[in-house]
């Protein structure tokens, strides 16, 4: 069974110049989203969609970090913690409802093309 990519979580976790947040929190929020996602695969292991991470050292906003950009969607989070990734992954990639109280910016992908 091929598994589609549905969505692609990027994480400004781990800024070098630390512009947009201090201390771990970054980090802390990284580890508990690979724990979400990593438990999401085990229990539901025949759904055919595939949720993609990628760790960032910059989204290039310099402020409120850490910041989650939720893709395709173009779906901009500012100062996601821990407790408020778990929240986010419930409620957005698991049951297609965006948190707006947490959300700074919308940059919706409009006019995706598939590339065989």
């Amino acid at each position: 069974m091929t598994k589609t990519v549905s969505k692609h979580l990027l994480l400004c976790a781990t800024p070098t110049k630390k512009k947009c947040f201090k201390g771990n929190e970054g980090e802390k929020t990284w580890e508990r989203l690979k724990k979400i996602l990593k438990k999401f695969e085990i229990d539901h292991p025949t759904k055919n969609i595939h949720i993609l991470r990628s760790k960032a050292d910059c989204l290039r906003i310099c402020k409120n970090g850490p910041i989650l950009l939720v893709w395709p969607d173009g779906i901009w989070y500012e100062k996601v913690s821990p407790e408020k990734i778990s929240e986010i992954f419930n409620s957005h990639i698991v049951h297609g409802k965006p948190i707006e109280r947490w959300i700074f910016k919308k940059t919706p992908f409009l006019n995706s093309t598939r590339i065989s």
